[in-house]
């Protein structure tokens, strides 16, 4: 198995022969069912291109292919991806789903724990991207090859991801600032991307224009949002994962159910998984997610956490992700996530939780097992509630900018 890992880890430029200056001009968009396309999941008709991936690396941006109209990491094989979009689900499936970046490994890390023990092993030639494979990468006969119960990792959209009702999601989303800023430097560091010495400017605008692997950031999260109250699925935010990792872990054991449930029962089993998954702890050894050869720095795991971004970004950049975070984002139920993690200057926490009366009003409609729903104090009468919603918009209008940039003036009347 793990040789056949390898295998598919290295780029054979006789098998990828093209290096387009510029993207191939493909279908982004489902075409209408019934046209002579492939059908994929019986919902969504794309076109199928050609057998092999179109390489492209213009000046200055990082290496990438096009596969039936979609961007993915040059070394991806269509029938991989093809395969993985039509992968037989088994019931006993746990699919950890995010854009790159976005505490994947971390859940990764968690999930095993949990599901094969909190002192599970993943040593050289078995690593954890062995045990868990992104199945887009590695495809549907290597998945098929597993031990079950799979725990299997994807980058897919939720139209891409291969569904089944009794199997589990776990979806994990990042304010994309940081996710930007983690994903510039994964880039950097990995070797097929020949990005290593990399602008962070360009990247910057390749992410906003959702010209990089594995697609646009806000159209992930978007084709994911009408599923948060899924049965089958545990919606969760990296930055609450990080920053309660005891409630957060127990929410994923009782997800889990089974032997997970029972580990997260036990306090003392449960501390051992949360000291395992600190970020300090996934610095250690980190050999064990991901080939150091493949890499290069030996740096897997950089950093985690929230708010790099303001080490990379100027503010003008800010303001432009606040913009496109805020016009994607409007009417859902996240127009309003990340309020304290966006913003140009740090602010109190309490004045960030009055900013968010959107996720207030809207908390019931996001996941009843993720973190996004918060215990509401205040006046039960609607119209008192109401009343009272109106005066904070009024008190704070002014707290912050036009995106989620720096504070102008906190009016405290």
């Amino acid at each position: 198995m793990a040789n056949l890992f390898l295998a598919h880890l290295r780029l054979d430029e006789a098998e990828l022969p093209s290096c387009e200056r510029t993207p191939p001009r493909t279908p982004k968009t489902p075409l209408t069912p019934g046209s002579p396309f492939e059908l994929n999941n019986n919902t969504f008709c794309f076109r199928q291109g050609p057998k092999r991936s179109v390489i492209y690396q213009p000046e200055g941006h990082p290496k990438q292919a096009v596969i039936d109209g979609e961007i993915w990491p040059p070394i991806f094989k269509p029938r991989n991806v093809r395969s993985a979009k039509l992968l037989k689900v088994e019931d006993s499936d746990l699919f950890i789903a995010t854009y790159p970046k976005c505490g994947t490994t971390l859940l990764q890390h968690i999930c095993h724990q949990l599901i094969r023990g909190e002192h599970y092993q993943a040593p050289e030639g078995n690593e954890l991207c062995v045990q868990s494979p992104m199945i887009e990468r590695m495809g549907g006969q290597f998945v098929q090859a597993l031990e079950h119960p799979r725990i299997l990792k994807t980058h897919f959209s939720h139209m891409n991801v291969p569904f089944s009702s009794s199997a589990k999601y776990i979806y994990c989303v990042r304010n994309p600032k940081d996710c930007l800023t983690s994903y510039y430097h994964h880039n950097r560091n990995f070797k097929i991307y020949n990005f290593a010495d990399g602008d962070f400017n360009t990247f910057f605008d390749l992410f906003l224009s959702g010209q990089l692997a594995f697609g646009d950031y806000f159209d992930h999260i978007l084709t994911w949002l009408p599923h948060i109250n899924d049965d089958n699925v545990l919606f969760l935010r990296y930055e609450d994962l990080v920053d309660n990792m005891s409630e957060n872990i127990s929410k994923i054991g009782e997800f889990l159910g089974g032997s997970a449930y029972e580990l997260v029962q036990n306090p003392a089993r449960l501390a051992t998984v949360v000291k395992n998954s600190s970020i300090d702890a996934m610095k250690k050894d980190q050999k064990r997610w991901f080939p150091n050869k493949q890499l290069h720095k030996a740096e897997f795991i950089r950093k985690g956490g929230s708010r790099d971004w303001k080490n990379h970004m100027t503010r003008e950049q800010s303001d432009r992700m606040d913009t496109l975070f805020r016009t994607r984002m409007a009417g859902t139920c996240a127009e309003n996530w990340w309020l304290h993690e966006m913003t140009w200057d740090e602010v109190s926490p309490i004045y960030t939780q009055i900013a968010q009366l959107e996720i207030e009003d809207d908390f019931e409609s996001v996941s009843r097992r993720g973190s996004f729903s918060y215990a509401l104090e205040g006046p039960k009468d609607p119209h008192l509630l109401l009343s009272a919603k109106n005066d904070r918009r009024c008190s704070f209008a002014s707290l912050l900018s036009t995106g989620y940039g720096s504070v102008w003036s906190i009016n405290m009347n």
